[in-house]
């Protein structure tokens, strides 16, 4: 019996053991999945996948074990508790990044906040954008199958073909309802839209850039060149679609130069937001919207809006600062172009052209708006270009490679830019351009700012076109354009010694002033567009070899002359030290073998060293 009651005592302990190791088991695996899965989490910060990762009540109870790095995380400038060593790095460089990170964290602490309030009020934008969509068909009914033809802007030129209110209404032409609906739903947005964004949305000033693609590259020597040359402004690198967000990009290099990513969705659609009820959903981002978009996620009240091909030659951090941004609001740079914009623009959207009154008159010779007197007695009007009338967007066209505005005094004219973007290649880029080259987002946010009545500034100096001759023929790699706070200053000057009349005193002002006088403002922008400076790609195309095989400057000889430094060794050199040096992994140049690559830089970098000696100075 005894025996017996040992057996059974001994059976039931096995039986209880297993029981509880199945229990335990079962209960390991429910925190897991209830780890995995996580409950409702008040926090809004961004996620980069579809399904994104949020944090469990779990999370407080285990918050010594290492979680998964979230790429919202990574996005919205939130990297993990830097604050505890990690004893397998054992790198310096490693330790100095992940330093830097820290600290550029606790510079701009968590968007948790600021995107929960953005949701509700860019999704309300896009709603009356959505809603104000044109109700007529694709704008694609010309007079005939002629176009405007893209003629460069010469104040000094006797066109055979002025660009009058007349020739300009023989492109594009709409009838009479189909202006009607236009108008009706343009005033429909323009009613609607707010005037400002809510406070603590922005704040500061900074750069913006859109990234994506092969766009990440060119961001990043851009970015480069911005610290290198003593740049302090923080940047944002708005990145439009998740299959070209780069994680070594967004995650480790940008947080050393005091950049981030913003990715777009997440700043449009709340993470907790699972019932697809959102009016981001109906628009399909693509192109030259990305500006706009970017301009309005971004999380700065001033912006300076950069290409990713746009490379800055100077400090540009006191442009914000000073005169004429602090006054204007809005700064556009003047491109090659006369101004094609259709006068069927001008009846949709409300604005009236003066048959008496004309702008100023601009001189690009020596860049500078001419007054003039501006009542017109008994003239012809097609003989006065329509963009030469008070009340139309003044010549020349504009280029978009670069764009300053302040949001808190031009957020509405932002929304109308951005609502011509969305609607731009079916509606809006054929009533701006009117099928002539070029079209696109660059003459949006003047046409907005001139619509609204906003104040503006046109940079008055001529941009400058930047390459090289060969064969006795010059090769267009880029456009130079200039610094509008010396712009600024130049145009008040002429305007100050014209009111001189003591000739001593003039001859003193102008003296003091040479530089300006003679020269302009200095250069400050490179676009550097074609073609763009990607290493691989310049040796694979010829880019930067003559017809003989011979290594050549894609800028010529002049640059240093114009830019006070050989520009072009400072981008190749920032080329080697981000590729070859510090080893940064990008999508670019995936498929290239890095000795290669890193060959062909210091062989173009030992030409550029070896000719410094022919550059003009």
């Amino acid at each position: 019996m005894v025996n017996n009651f040992l057996y059974n005592l001994k059976l039931f302990r096995r039986r209880r053991k297993q029981q509880l190791i199945i229990l335990s088991i079962i209960f390991i695996y429910l925190i897991f999945i209830v780890y995995r899965q996580g409950g409702d989490d008040a926090s809004t910060s961004s996620i980069i996948d579809e399904s994104g990762f949020k944090p469990s009540w779990w999370d407080s109870i285990v918050s010594s074990v290492k979680k998964p790095v979230k790429f919202s995380d990574i996005i919205a400038g939130n990297s993990p508790d830097n604050s505890r060593k990690d004893s397998s790095i054992e790198d310096q460089e490693a330790t100095k990044e992940h330093e830097a990170k820290d600290d550029y964290n606790k510079q701009h602490p968590s968007e948790a906040v600021r995107l929960k309030r953005g949701y509700t009020f860019f999704n309300s934008i896009l709603q009356v954008l959505y809603n104000g969509r044109p109700e007529v068909k694709k704008l694609d009914r010309y007079r005939t199958d002629d176009r405007i033809y893209h003629a460069r802007y010469d104040s000094s030129a006797k066109d055979e073909q002025v660009f009058s209110e007349e020739y300009l209404s023989s492109f594009l032409q709409l009838t009479t309802q189909e202006l009607a609906d236009m108008k009706k739903s343009h005033q429909y947005v323009v009613d609607n839209l707010p005037g400002k964004a809510p406070n603590q949305l922005y704040h500061g000033n900074g750069i913006v850039y859109v990234g994506g693609g092969q766009f990440n590259w060119l961001t990043l020597l851009s970015i480069k060149t911005l610290r290198s040359i003593g740049c302090t402004l923080p940047i944002e690198v708005f990145i439009p679609k998740v299959d070209e967000f780069e994680l070594e990009l967004c995650g480790k290099v940008l947080p050393t130069m005091n950049a981030r990513c913003i990715y777009m969705r997440n700043h449009l659609v709340s993470p907790l937001d699972k019932t697809g009820n959102n009016y981001a959903s109906k628009f399909n981002f693509k192109g030259y919207q990305y500006k706009a978009m970017a301009i309005l996620l971004s999380s700065f009240e001033n912006v300076l809006l950069l290409d990713s091909d746009n490379i800055p030659v100077h400090v540009p951090d006191n442009l914000f600062t000073e005169e004429p941004f602090t006054s204007k609001g809005l700064i556009v740079w003047p491109d090659f172009w006369k101004r094609a914009t259709s006068p069927h623009y001008y009846e949709i959207v409300g604005s009236e052209i003066s048959e008496t009154e004309l702008l100023p008159k601009y001189d690009e010779s020596i860049g500078f708006y001419r007054s003039r007197p501006q009542e017109i007695t008994g003239a012809n009007l097609n003989d006065i270009p329509l963009h030469e009338r008070k009340g139309a967007i003044p010549d020349p066209s504009s280029e978009s490679g670069q764009l300053m505005i302040s949001k808190r005094t031009h957020f509405k004219p932002l929304l109308l830019a951005l609502y011509y973007n969305l609607y731009g290649p079916t509606h809006f880029y054929p009533l701006f351009s009117q099928g002539s080259d070029g079209e696109g987002d660059k003459e949006t946010f003047l046409a907005a700012t001139v619509t609204l009545r906003h104040p503006y500034y046109q940079v008055s100096k001529f941009l400058n076109a930047l390459g090289h001759f060969q064969n006795g023929d010059f090769v267009g790699c880029g456009m130079g354009q200039y610094d509008p706070v010396e712009d600024y200053y130049t145009g008040e000057l002429r305007k100050e010694l014209s009111k001189i009349t003591d000739q001593k005193v003039l001859a003193t002002v102008k003296e003091k002033n040479n530089r300006f006088l003679t020269s302009g403002p200095r250069m400050l922008f490179v676009h550097a567009n074609f073609p763009k400076l990607n290493p691989w790609k310049l040796r694979i195309e010829r880019k930067i070899y003559n017809s003989n095989g011979e290594r050549i400057r894609l800028y010529g000889t002049g640059m240093k002359r114009i830019t006070g430094y050989d520009f072009e060794w400072v981008q190749w050199n920032n080329m080697k030290q981000l590729l070859c040096v510090n080893n940064f992994k990008l999508e670019a140049f995936k498929d290239v073998n890095k000795e290669d690559l890193c060959r062909e830089i210091t062989q173009q970098l030992n030409y550029l060293k070896d000719t410094i000696k022919d550059l003009e100075s």
